[in-house]
């Protein structure tokens, strides 16, 4: 029990990074310095009967259990807000026991509820909101303390691990947090947690009786009506009615000619956010205009030197199949301006990160949550050529999943029935030699679904690895495809439960198995026998047709670069090494036509035949599967035969353990009408990610706690009437 304890531990820390650090003294006396005036608070201190003789007077100096400190603080914080705060503060926040009021927490696993904090400020306000069936939870706290005996002080790493969960929850439950501070508090003792998208910096241990006067700045800072003070982004406002519950909602940005633009909030539709604390921070709010357009604002975090998605963006105007933006807002914020100085730290332990607000046009939901067999068809075929148009402005994607692959408006034209969103971490494409900027890394991507040469970087030296190329994102929407009709049936219903549903759990865990279980269902003409007997119901044959033909060209093309590694020379020079694969990249049209070709031929064969898909439809429970015996076409330019030999076969591997009228803002009917664009001369050779920084923040799922413990989550309408994939989705699919 105690390994799975410190497991689970490790893997809330390791979401942090390497090297969280404790920051020096002086921080924690500096803040909020100039948000309170030192003489009010010493008034305080002489006048109030909690402090005495350079004592808090309620809170025992040996206590028994850490219980009995929640009432002494409780008391303690409520008098300071009392007398030091703010008109109204009072009303809007309160200390609370969470032992003597009901506090809603996750659960972890299928029942057991995670540990609560000892102490919430209880808050209301536009940020705010009351949990569903507990008057009390991390969507309406503004700060989370727990206490604890000094005799029993655990180390500083089960404290991150238990503030790390507890700030977690308060970035998702309240989805518009820049920051979230919080502490732990002794008999004697206290110390300040700090979380942002850089990850966490934690203080010493202060004395909160000879120190009273930062104590209650402390104190009056976490229980601020002001909620930018509080680490709240201020531009999104949310009406809270009579209930406790949302009414209405605006979001304040930057619009195509500078002027900030007000936007309502569409209340009755969830956000998208990623869980984890460290990274991109991604949340999409589906909006609308005065005039009913709706779109969707994406805030998220980018760090260092990688080239900002909007920069991107404007290069892809017009492109047929891939996301447009409508207006962007640069340096909203940085995380070096929240946690002071940073420079004694160890080199490597904090990267700044800014936040960006970007401005889309809306789309039709995840492909995940297709309704047809021509819809989902129709929908990866032109993402696949939208990719290929990125390419042609010299862009790479890099993070192929179901959560980046949308379905386009109803009755859209070839081309536009899907539409390939989120560049992130997309490449801007200069010299194919690998490098530090470029190489691939099973670290950058959603883990699901990348591919087997991706995934095998775990175990390769620096100077192995080639770039990430095109062929690992088209080998990206190859397990798209497998994992779709695997999980759903035909009308986008959820499968059965089987055997291969469950083997998919294995392409997300951690690097070793993941490839591993890929390479033997990309390789193995069993598993294309396996997938057509157990597809989900109502796929034909033409869709499992299209999936064996598609499998084994990516097949034979993984193959050939495997060869082409097992035969590579060992430079110890890692820049001396030119692309390994340049000779295969060079096919790239040959590759798109071929794959564009097969899913073109089975979208004709499924309008040809639509009584024969409606028919399926209508009578799941008695579709026949198709039998082993049932022949399959194979792709007329299969690239290596089947029973070819493979290098690098899994068991030759040992894996390793103001505002303008918002009405003015509408969709541009041509790219000119949003901004100008000037095309660079010169592709930049900057990454959306470096190799030194790589995290897995950026997959979706993340490998971590919530994939392990099989946490289930909930799909929640949204954006344009239809849905947001769940960060957690291919957990939620699968068990």
């Amino acid at each position: 029990m105690e390994e799975r304890v410190n497991f689970f531990r490790d893997l809330r820390v390791q979401e942090l990074g390497e090297k969280t650090q404790m920051t020096n003294e002086a921080w924690v006396r500096s803040l909020y310095l100039n948000l309170f005036e030192t003489s009010d608070i010493e008034k305080y201190m002489e006048s109030s009967s909690e402090y005495r003789d350079g004592r808090w007077v309620r809170m025992p100096e040996c206590a028994t259990l850490e219980s009995d400190l929640c009432e002494p603080l409780c008391t303690i914080i409520n008098s300071v807000v009392e007398h030091l705060g703010a008109s109204g503060t009072k009303d809007a926040r309160e200390a609370v026991a969470t032992k003597t009021t009901a506090f809603k927490c996750p659960t972890i696993g299928s029942s057991k509820p995670a540990s609560s904090p000892n102490i919430v400020v209880r808050a209301s306000g536009p940020s705010f909101l009351l949990p569903k069936d507990s008057p009390l939870g991390f969507s309406n706290s503004s700060m989370c303390m727990s206490t604890k005996l000094e005799a029993e002080l655990m180390d500083d790493l089960d404290q991150l691990a238990e503030m790390t969960f507890f700030a977690k929850q308060m970035f998702i439950k309240q989805p518009n947090r820049f920051f979230v501070r919080s502490l732990i508090v002794t008999e004697n003792h206290a110390r300040l947690f700090h979380f942002d998208r850089s990850g966490a910096q934690y203080t010493p241990f202060f004395n909160i009786h000879k120190e009273a006067a930062t104590f209650i700045r402390l104190i009056l800072g976490l229980c601020s009506l002001d909620e930018h003070v509080l680490g709240l982004d201020n531009t999104v406002q949310w009406t809270i009615g009579a209930d406790g519950r949302r009414s209405g909602g605006t979001l304040k940005t930057i619009g195509p000619d500078k002027a900030v633009v007000t936007f309502e909030l569409l209340t009755e539709e969830e956000p998208f956010t990623r869980s984890s604390v460290r990274g991109r921070g991604t949340t999409c709010w589906p909006v609308r205009n005065a005039q009913g357009d709706r779109f969707i604002v994406k805030d998220h975090w980018v760090s260092g030197s990688r080239t900002p998605e909007f920069e991107l963006l404007k290069e892809v105007v017009g492109l047929k199949g891939v996301c447009q933006m409508v207006s962007y807002e640069d340096n909203r914020a940085q995380t070096k301006d929240f946690r002071g100085d940073t420079g004694a730290f160890q080199d490597g332990a904090f990267h700044n990160r800014t936040a960006i607000r970007i401005v889309m046009k809306a789309y039709g939901p995840p492909i995940e949550r297709f309704s047809t067999v021509e819809q989902f068809l129709a929908a990866l075929r032109d993402a696949i050529a939208g990719h290929r148009a990125l390419l042609a402005k010299n862009i790479l994607h890099r993070d192929v999943s179901p959560n980046n692959i949308l379905v386009g408006p109803p009755e859209a034209h070839e081309g536009e029935r899907g539409v390939v969103i989120d560049l992130d971490i997309a490449l801007r494409l200069g010299s194919n030699t690998p490098s530090a900027d470029n190489r691939a890394d099973f670290k950058i991507g959603t883990r699901m679904f990348q591919s087997v040469m991706v995934l095998m970087t775990y175990r390769l030296q620096q100077q192995e690895i080639s770039a990430h190329d095109y062929l690992d994102d088209l080998e990206g929407f190859f397990w798209v495809f497998s994992y779709i009709i695997i999980v759903y049936k035909s009308n986008g219903e959820r499968a059965s439960k089987s055997d291969l549903r469950h083997d998919l759990s294995s392409w997300q865990q951690e690097g070793s198995r993941a490839f591993n279980s890929k390479y033997t269902f990309l390789h193995s003409t069993s598993k294309t026998r396996e997938v057509v007997q157990a597809a989900g119901e109502g796929w034909d044959h033409t869709c499992l047709d299209l999936f064996a033909q598609f499998k084994d060209y990516m097949s034979g093309l993984a193959k050939r670069k495997e060869r082409l590694v097992a035969h590579a020379p060992r430079e110890s020079d890692p820049v001396a090494i030119p692309n390994l694969f340049s000779p295969l990249l060079e096919e790239l049209d040959e590759h798109y036509n071929h794959i564009l070709a097969l899913f073109d031929d089975a979208l004709e064969k499924v309008k040809g035949s639509p009584q024969l898909v409606n028919d399926r439809v209508k009578n799941l429970s008695s579709t026949p599967k198709p039998s082993l015996s049932t022949p399959i076409a194979l792709p007329s330019k299969a690239v290596l035969a089947a029973d070819q030999y493979h290098p690098l076969a899994p068991s030759q591997v040992t894996p390793l353990s103001s505002s303008s009228d918002p009405s003015a803002l509408t969709l541009p009917s041509t790219p000119s009408e949003t901004y100008s664009l000037a095309q660079p001369s010169t592709p930049s050779r900057s990454p959306k990610r470096r190799f030194d920084d790589a995290e897995l923040d950026d997959s979706d799922p993340p490998d971590g706690e919530e994939a392990l413990l099989s946490t289930k989550s909930t799909t929640t309408q949204c954006c344009c009437g239809s849905y947001f994939a769940s960060y957690q989705f291919s957990v939620r699919v699968l068990y």
